[in-house]
Order: C-alpha cells, then structure tokens, then sequence
C-alpha cells in the first residue's frame, strides 16, 4: 500500500531537533533511555500512517504518535497522557528498524493493538489486565507446578536481572528483608561513590547500571515490604544530591528516577494513612531539586475531605517548625512556595477556604510571595484588595526582588489596560523603564504609549536617556538608590511622588525621588536589544562595532548581551558579521572540552552550515566542518555530533 508507506516514511526525515521541540529537553533523554534498555515490547504502523507501541514502564503502556505537517504529537496510556518519554521511545525504536532495513508491521483500524493504545490514561487504569496478560495467565494456570518451576529457572539462568529478582523473592520468604535491603544500600553506595570520585567522562561508554538496585526494590515491593521501601526513597534522593554536579547529562539521575518510580507504587501500597502519604511524597518532591522524577498521578488521587484537612494540620506544623529552626527541608525559598501552595489545594479541598487567603496574606510578608496572594484575590473578585497588595508589593519588592516586581508590574498594568486607562499604563511602563532600564518593559511601554497616541514621545525620551542619560525636562534627578537600612528607616508612602514625562504622563504613586538609578551611557547593550526588537539590523550593526571598539569599557555589557541574538538579527543584511559571531561563539565551546558544550555548540555550527549553503557556499562549510574535525580528532563526543550535525536527520539518507 504505497500511501502507507509514504505516510510512515516521513519519520525517517526527522531530525534530533524535531523531537526536543516536540517533547521537550527531559522527555526526550528519558525517551532515549527506555528505546536503548529495549523498553519497547511491540511496535506497529497504522494505515493512517501514525505508530502504536506497547512501552514497559512503571506499568505497560500503550502509545500512539502521529506526525503531520512536520510537526510530531501523541497519545499515550500513561499518567502523562500525550507527548511523552514513551512516544519519543517508540519512535526512535522506528527509526532504528528502518536504519536496519526491517519494516514494523502494519496494523488495522480495528486491530486490539490500535485500539488499545487509543483509550485514554483514566479507562486504561480501571482495567485489571492487558488482553495479552489475560491470555497469558490462563496458560499458566493449566500447567503443573513442576513445569512452572521449570519455565522459571530456565529463564532465570538466561536473564541475569530475572535470576536476580527469583534469588530476592527467595531470601525475602525466608524472612531476610534485612539482607535485601543492605544489598540495596551496599549496590548505592558502590554505584555512587564511583560517580563522585571518577571523571564524568568515564561514563560515556559505561554509565554506572542501577537495574540491579531496581529489581531489588520491586523484589521488596512484590513481597509486601512497602513500608521498608520508603526509607529507601528519601535516602535515594538525598544521595543523588551528593553527586548530581557529576551528572551532566541528567543520565544518573534518569536511572534514579526509574527507581522512584517503584517506591512511589510502594507509597500507594504502603501502611501509612492517606494524610502521611501526602506528606511523604510532598518531602520527596521538596528534595527533587534537580528535577530527575517522572510524572506521578499521586495528587490527583480521590482523597476525602477529612484526609486533606489532615494533611493540611500536619503541614502547618512543618512550616511552624522552620520558624523555629526545626526543619530545614521547607526553608529554602522555593521549598516554602512550593510546601504553601500544596497548603493552599489542601485547604480547598478539605472546604476551609476561608483560610486560603489569610495563610498568604501571611506568606507574602514573610517570604515576599505577592504575586500568588494577588492572583488569589483576582480570582475571587476583590479588586481594589488586590491593586492595594500590588502597590504595597512593588514598593517591598523592587529593590532585591525585581523579578517579583516585575510580574507585579505587570499584572497592575494589565488592570490598568482593562480598564482602558492607556496614559496610566504607559505611565506604569515608562517609570519601570526609567527606573531600571530593562528591555523587557519596552514592549508594553511601546504598546501602551501607542495605544495613548504618546509614542513617539515617550521613545524620544527613552532613547535620549539610554545614550546621554538626560532625564525629560522638570523630572526628578536619577541619584543612587538606597541602603537597605536607609528604606527601613523611612517610610516608602511619605515620599514625593513626580510623573516621568510631566505634561504628558500622569502619576502613578510608584515613582519617588532618588528611585531612578544612573546609567553609564550609551547603554550600548540596551541600544543594541532595541534595535533587535524593532528589527533595525543597521542599528544592530552600527551598535555592535561600536561595543567592539569600547575595549575593556565594554567588559561588562557581554555578559548581558547574547551575541547570537546579534547574528539573528543581521544575517539577512550583514552575514559576515554574523558568520564571524557563530563562529568565535561555538569555537570557544569546544574548547570547553565537555558532552554539554559540544551539544550546545552543535546549534551555531548548523547556523553556519545553512547561511554558507543559502549563499552558495557549500564547498566553504564542507571546508570549515573538515578543520573543526581535525583539529579535534580525538574528541570522540564531538565527532558523533559533528556526523550527526552533518547528516541532521535522526537516520541517514
């Protein structure tokens, strides 16, 4: 059938970039892990051209990837639900077929495989067995005890990981659960220890195998040790902690993650009561600060009200705790956040809303979290509380949190820009500007002014100041901003208040004298950043070669400027110069002599690549990809990339 194959065959164009944008940065390593561990048990096409596949997980999952108009997406099983690891393994596990030369079968619309992978994550879990599983027990079940046990022990002598398990189940019902676990904690203690002392390039070729600590805690799990497994969980987190600067491609932390998946079927199973489940798994995302666990379904859970009310009691106490410097795993900052807003579902659910807002009324004056506090009261309609918080957060927090301040900013500007009142909000914008001059307020300063009829103004003043420093006539002098001791020593609302463009600019009751900061001018790293945003490449140009020409003047301004944001924006009008950027930008990576640099170096260099063949230079590019390899020949790493970068397809052609 030629349209079928033509529809699978678009696959095979696919490119390496094409599944990151598709599953993002995490899902697709994770996704090539389980392709290389041969976690894909069946694969087939569909007339339709889309893939179905069956990938062993936690549990067996069923995934359907389609790809159309280039872009890639998926359905899948598993508690995520679409465009997923498991989707990125199965196809991955497609194009190795077609590298081989093999053709993954093709399905019906009404084959059981298909239709199984097209039932959504809620209906699959309330099936007890898979079809093929059921099939399977029923011819276990009419063979003798002898044959099963024959069956059992050949495997086990072919299958390293089986023969591990079967000898874990065997010393478990002879009640030694103690000696498993030491197993489990004398293989950590091997596995990373040997991480933390070893070059992390060792790891290339043999990455440290934590299937043998796997199949030891599912052994525990299927012997009914739950609750000994949760121990093991947190000790599982700590110690990645230790050693997760070594793990540069997230590798380590993958296998980990593998791991946690079963102590989380542990917590489902274990002794503890529902609220302590909850606070268990809340301490085991607290330590999850490199982001190594797989989606979990655990909140999404039906527990009662009266569970979420203890939950909630218990949490109050740890938070308590930290202010009494009891508890150290909720101080850190987005520790607390995170612990808070678990608090706030908490209290919803257990139908104690009343307490919702008081509880971050409180949070915001200790930890300075207003952004959370204002949107809650914006959902429940209390606008002018709201707008009261922001201003009270914007004056506490714009000094050492202008981040936070910022989205205050925003969102008071967005207020503003729903009531219509476009002089107020070009107002908010032009101060933050001023203030602090950021190109991540010209935008909603350019479109508020315009939508005032005030543009052309207000940009006049803004680029003066960016290049001279000169504020507009009769406003207050820029001067140095204030000590901390200073601004606790006075208070913030009893100062005077100015408009930043008097006669045209109204005040906002946000801009005091002294608030703006000086500038060294020109601002050449603000000119340059306007210039890309209003798509000007001859002021890109222009203000890029005089930054080069400052010397050591201009130190500084690279750290704030992405020079490939400059060739973006010039290479139509000045390739050269842009050619020159990519060039010095993924030389210096290289350099670097580490797998994250040449996967980031990797980009620039497919830049160079396709600005040399657009302008007919293909023998020039062959050329420079010819040095870089030879002059790093022994960058094993590197050489992979460079193939892959030069066939840039997933499989070659």
């Amino acid at each position: 059938m030629p349209s079928e194959n033509k529809c699978a065959d678009l696959f095979k164009e696919l490119r390496w970039s094409d599944l990151q944008d598709w599953a993002g940065g995490k899902a697709t390593a994770k996704g090539i892990a389980y392709q290389e561990e041969g976690r894909v048990k069946e694969l087939k096409r569909t007339p339709t051209g889309s893939l179905v596949a069956r990938v062993e997980g936690t549990k067996e999952y069923f995934t359907e990837i389609f790809l159309e108009n280039g872009k890639l997406s998926s359905i899948c099983t598993c508690p995520v639900g679409h465009d997923c690891k498991h989707g990125v393994a199965a196809v991955l596990e497609y194009l190795e077929l077609a590298e081989q030369g093999e053709e993954a079968p093709l399905a019906s619309e009404e084959d059981p495989f298909v239709i199984r992978a097209r039932k959504g994550y809620t209906e699959a879990e309330t099936e007890s067995e898979e079809p093929s599983a059921g099939a399977l027990r029923e011819y276990l079940e009419q063979l003798t005890k002898r044959e099963l046990i024959e069956i059992l022990v050949a495997f086990a002598e072919k299958d390293a990981l089986l023969g591990r398990y079967l000898r874990d189940r065997q010393n478990l019902a002879a009640e030694d659960v103690g000696e498993i676990i030491g197993e489990v904690y004398s293989e950590l203690d091997e596995l990373l220890e040997e991480t933390g002392y070893s070059a992390y390039e060792n790891y290339e070729i043999d990455l440290p195998d934590f299937l043998n600590v796997q199949i030891g805690l599912e052994s525990l799990l299927d012997s009914g040790y739950s609750d000994e497994l949760l121990d093991i969980g947190k000790e599982l987190m700590d110690r990645y902690e230790k050693i997760a600067e070594y793990d540069e491609e997230g590798e380590i932390g993958t296998k980990i993650s593998f791991c946690m998946d079963v102590v989380f079927e542990a917590l489902f199973r274990s002794s503890l009561p529902a609220h302590e489940k909850m606070l268990y798994m809340l301490e085991i995302e607290l330590r999850d600060n490199y982001n190594i666990l797989n989606e979990h379904a655990f909140w999404e859970e039906d527990y009662t009200s009266e569970e979420w009310e203890l939950f909630a009691e218990a949490l109050k106490v740890k938070l308590q705790e930290v202010e009494e410097e009891k508890n150290s795993l909720y101080s850190p900052p987005w520790q607390r956040d995170y612990a808070v807003d678990r608090l706030i579902d908490a209290l919803g659910k257990a139908g104690l809303s009343e307490e919702i807002i008081p509880t971050c009324e409180r949070e915001a004056e200790k930890t300075g979290n207003y952004i959370r506090l204002v949107e809650l009261l914006l959902d429940s309609g209390e606008k002018k509380k709201a707008e009261e918080w922001l201003y009270r957060g914007i004056k506490k927090t714009r000094e050492y949190q202008p981040g936070t301040a910022r989205q205050l900013f925003q969102t008071l500007f967005e207020l503003k820009e729903e009531e219509g009142n476009w002089l107020f909000a070009t107002a908010l914008e032009a101060e933050e500007f001023f203030r602090a001059p950021h190109t991540a307020s010209y935008p909603g300063m350019q479109k508020a002014a315009r939508n005032a009829g005030v543009w052309k103004e207000v940009r006049e003043a803004a680029l003066k100041y960016l290049k001279t420093g000169e504020l507009p006539a009769g406003q207050a002098k820029a001067g140095k901003a204030e000590s901390k001791e200073e601004k606790s020593k006075e208070e913030i609302s009893g100062k005077e208040e100015f408009s930043i463009l008097p006669g045209i600019l109204p005040k906002t009751g946000l801009l005091e004298a002294g608030s703006i900061h000086k500038i060294r001018t020109p601002a050449l790293d603000l000119l340059i950043e306007i210039a890309i945003q209003e798509e000007d490449p001859e002021e890109v140009a222009h203000w890029y070669e005089e930054l080069k020409k400052s010397g050591a003047e201009a130190e500084s301004y690279w750290k704030s400027i992405s020079e490939n944001k400059i060739a973006n924006a010039v290479k139509e009008k000045y390739p050269e110069i842009a050619l020159k950027i990519w060039k010095k930008l993924a030389e210096r990576l290289i350099s670097e002599t580490k797998v994250s640099s040449y996967e980031e170096a990797s980009p620039y260099l497919r830049k160079i690549k396709e600005t040399l063949e657009a302008r007919g230079e293909k023998e020039a590019w062959e050329a420079y990809l010819s040095e870089i390899k030879e002059v790093n020949k022994r960058k094993k790493r590197l050489l992979e990339i460079l193939d892959r970068l030069g066939a840039d397809r997933i499989i070659g052609e």
